[in-house]
C-alpha cells in the first residue's frame, strides 16, 4: 500500500509511534550512559584523578567528541585555532570568541590553549576597543575563561597564576589603570570579584589578584599539581607541562608580596576613579601587611646551585628581619646564595619600602604630599607650599634611617617631582627659595627630564575636580 493511500489518522498514528520509538531511544541511550558515569566518578575518586589528571568528567561530551571525531581532535582544534588568528584579524569578535571556547571543548587539558587565549583576549583584543568600558568587558572575558580552565585543570599552578596576573597587572598597572580600577569596583558579578581562598567579595583588583597568586605559591609548595606520582597511571596524548612554581623560582613566590605592596601603595592615592585615598591608621595597617607578607616570602627555602640540598633563606639578608645570633652560623657559601638571590628579587629594597611607609612619619608625609599637589593644581600655592615643606621636612628624616629606599631611581623620581613643585609654589608665593631645601641633589635630573607624571592617579592625570573634598583628618 503506498503512503498515498493512508489516511490522516493512520499518518498521525504512524509519527506517534515514531516519536515514542525516539523518546524510547534517547532514554535507553541515557541508561546505558549512566552506569558508565558512575563508574568514572568512582574511579576518579579511588584514584584521586581530579581535573588536573582527566579532568571534568563531562560523559555526554566525551561520546560526542570520541564518536564524530575520534583520533581527529587535534586536527580540528588546530583547524579552529588558525580560524580564531583569522576572526581576530577581521574582528569578528563574537565569532572569535565562540570558537575559543570550541578548542577548550575539543582539547580541554591543554594547557597552552588557556594559557594563550586567556592572555589574547584580555591583552590583544581589548586593546582593539577604544572605550574603557569595552576594554574592561575583553579583560574580564580573557580572566574568565582562564577561570575556567582552572576549573577543568584544578591542579594547575600556571593558569592560577595567569588568572592572578590579569587582575594584577592588566588591571592595575595599565595606562587607564584607575578607570579600569573602578569598572571592577563597580562591576555587579560578585563571582568575578569573590576572592578564591576565603570566598569573599572583594572590591580592588590587587586584593583578588593576592588571592589568585595565594592559591598558585599554596598548590606550588604542596606539590599537588600536575606531575605527581598519579601520572604513571594516565597515557597522555598532549601531556601538560607545568612551568610555574618550581623550588628557584623567585619571581613566582614573591608576586603574593608585591599585590599587597601594590595595594597598600594606591591606598594613598586617587588610583581608582572618584574614590579618595586613605590615609592614617588605615593605610599604616595595609603597609603592615605588605611588610609580613614580604616576611613569609623570606621564609621560604630556595636553593643554593653548588648544594641544592642546603636550603637558604632570603630573610637573612635584612638585618631587620634575621636573628642575628642565627645570621653567625651561616657558612660562606649561604652568605653569598642569600645575597645574591636577594639582589636578584630587589627583597632588600621591598622590605625597606614596606618598613619606610608603615612609619607613622611615612603615612603623615604621604598625606602632606596628596593635599600640597591637590593645592598646586588648585592654585591655592601657598597651601601647596605649607603642605610640602610639612611632608618633606618628615620624609628627610624619615629617608636618613632607610637608606635603600631613599637611594631607589623610583623613589628618586617620585621625591624629585615634589620638591620641583615646592619650588615652584613657592616662587609663585613670592617666597625665597631656602638654600637648604631638601632633596635639592634631585631637583637637576627631575627638570631635566620634563613633566612626569604619576600614571596610576587619577588627580595627576585628569582635570582636578572641584566638587573633590580631601578626607579628614
Amino acid at each position: 500500500m503506498s503512503t498515498a493511500s493512508l489516511s490522516p489518522n493512520s499518518m498521525a498514528t504512524s509519527a506517534r509511534y515514531r516519536q515514542y520509538a525516539y523518546a524510547l531511544g534517547i532514554v535507553v541511550l541515557f541508561g546505558a550512559m549512566w552506569p558508565y558515569s558512575e563508574r568514572l566518578a568512582r574511579l576518579k575518586q579511588e584514584k584521586d584523578l581530579g581535573e588536573a589528571t582527566i579532568g571534568q568528567i563531562d560523559t555526554g561530551g566525551f561520546l560526542v567528541k570520541l564518536a564524530l571525531l575520534g583520533g581527529a581532535r587535534g586536527i580540528v582544534a588546530n583547524y579552529c585555532w588558525l580560524q580564531a588568528i583569522n576572526l581576530q584579524k577581521v574582528h569578528e569578535w563574537d565569532r572569535l570568541e565562540a570558537t575559543v571556547h570550541l578548542i577548550t571543548k575539543l582539547q580541554p587539558h591543554f594547557l597552552m590553549v588557556w594559557t594563550w587565549q586567556g592572555w589574547n583576549l584580555a591583552y590583544n583584543v581589548s586593546v582593539e576597543w577604544d572605550a574603557p568600558e569595552d576594554k574592561y568587558e575583553w579583560i574580564k572575558k580573557g580572566t574568565k575563561f582562564l577561570q575556567e580552565g582552572v576549573r577543568k585543570n584544578e591542579k594547575s599552578p600556571d593558569l592560577m597564576y595567569d588568572t592572578a596576573w590579569n587582575y594584577y597587572n592588566k588591571i592595575g598597572i595599565s595606562d587607564e589603570s584607575f578607570i579600569l580600577r573602578r569598572l571592577l569596583r563597580d562591576d555587579p558579578d560578585e563571582k568575578f570579584r569573590t576572592d578564591p581562598i576565603d570566598h569573599s567579595v572583594k572590591d580592588d583588583n590587587f586584593l583578588l589578584a593576592m588571592g589568585w597568586f595565594r592559591r598558585s605559591v599554596g598548590m606550588a609548595q604542596d606539590q599537588e599539581r600536575i606531575a605527581t606520582r598519579m601520572e604513571a597511571l594516565i597515557e597522555y596524548v598532549d601531556k601538560p607541562t607545568q612551568h610555574k612554581g618550581r623550588p628557584g623560582d623567585l619571581a613566582f613566590f614573591s608576586m603574593p608580596a608585591h599585590a599587597q605592596t601594590r595595594y597598600a601603595d594606591r591606598k594613598e592615592k586617587a588610583s581608582t576613579l572618584g574614590v579618595s585615598p586613605t590615609f592614617g591608621e588605615v593605610a599604616r595597617a595595609k603597609w603592615d601587611k605588605a611588610l609580613k607578607e614580604w616576611s613569609a616570602y623570606g621564609d621560604i627555602p630556595f636553593p643554593m646551585h653548588n648544594h641544592p640540598e642546603i636550603p637558604i633563606y632570603l630573610k637573612n639578608s635584612v638585618p631587620a628581619l634575621r636573628d642575628p645570633r642565627e645570621f653567625q652560623k651561616l657558612s660562606k657559601d649561604e652568605v653569598y646564595w642569600t645575597s645574591r638571590w636577594a639582589v636578584q628579587t630587589n627583597f632588600r629594597y621591598w622590605v625597606d619600602k614596606a618598613l619606610t611607609e608603615r612609619e607613622p612619619d611615612g603615612v603623615r608625609a604621604r598625606r602632606s604630599f596628596y593635599e600640597g599637589t591637590r593645592a598646586y593644581k588648585a592654585g591655592d600655592f601657598p597651601g601647596a607650599v605649607r603642605n610640602y615643606r610639612e611632608g618633606l621636612a618628615l620624609w628627610q628624616k624619615l629617608l636618613e634611617r632607610h637608606p635603600l629606599y631613599r637611594d631607589d631611581e623610583l623613589n628618586k623620581q617620585d621625591t624629585g617631582l615634589i620638591v620641583k613643585r615646592y619650588k615652584n609654589a613657592l616662587i609663585q608665593s613670592l617666597e625665597d627659595v631656602p638654600e637648604d631645601l631638601p632633596f635639592a641633589n634631585l631637583l637637576e635630573a627631575i627638570e631635566r627630564d620634563g613633566v612626569n607624571l604619576d600614571p596610576f592617579d587619577a588627580s595627576e592625570m585628569l582635570t582636578p575636580n572641584p566638587e573633590f573634598v580631601p578626607p579628614s583628618h
